[in-house]
């Protein structure tokens, strides 16, 4: 097995691990290197720690689910604002039913300044504005709907007693989804802003 297959194949031993459990701390490198079928050392020389190695598996995990998204059929009916927003609930989605793999991943993110996330809405934004915006322009926008979204799902709770809105609910949630992509978009295209009266907290 040369270098390239071994790293793979522990990513994918970790990612065959964390779909049997979402407990960070009780995930072991020596459960993983078992799993894999190389020695624990070749997790440190190729990840440096666990949790560099969980951080890839999981981004990866996320990686798939939004590709899987954007490839999948029922997506080429919908305009590229209403697939920006379904992709993004689609995210909350994946993050409920893996909480806390999703909370590590997003605390590492937002600690270590990791930007690769928002890079995966560029090709929608480009569809949503064309020409009329360059790249670092799209980058920006990106940032400012994933990084609220990151911010909240850390703790809905807290945004609970914050906004009122409970992103336990999916209808509250994709409510707030809706409000934050169409201010932030209508804003962006001079449009002014978006209200959407349908969304309370009832």
């Amino acid at each position: 097995m040369n270098e390239q297959d071994a790293r793979q194949s522990i990513i994918d031993a970790a990612k065959a691990i964390l779909d049997e459990e979402d407990d960070i701390e009780k995930i072991t490198v020596r459960q993983i290197a078992k799993r894999a079928g190389v020695g624990t050392g070749l997790i440190n020389y190729h990840f440096k720690s666990k949790d560099n190695l969980l951080s890839i598996a999981v981004g990866d995990v996320m990686s798939k689910t939004i590709s899987g998204f954007l490839q999948g059929n029922l997506q080429h009916d919908l305009d590229p604002v209403s697939k920006l927003k379904a992709l993004m609930k689609e995210l909350y989605i994946v993050a409920g039913d893996k909480e806390k793999l999703i909370r590590f991943l997003l605390t590492r993110e937002i600690m270590e300044g990791n930007m690769q996330t928002p890079l995966y809405l560029i090709p929608l934004l480009r569809d949503i504005f064309g020409t009329s915006k360059n790249d670092m322009q799209l980058r920006i926008i990106a940032l400012q709907i994933l990084s609220p979204i990151q911010v909240t799902a850390l703790n809905c709770s807290a945004f609970l007693m914050y906004s009122g809105i409970n992103l336990n609910d999916r209808d509250q949630r994709s409510c707030f989804i809706d409000m934050l992509i169409d201010n932030l978009l209508y804003k962006t295209m001079g449009k002014g802003e978006k209200t959407n009266e349908n969304c309370n907290n009832d």
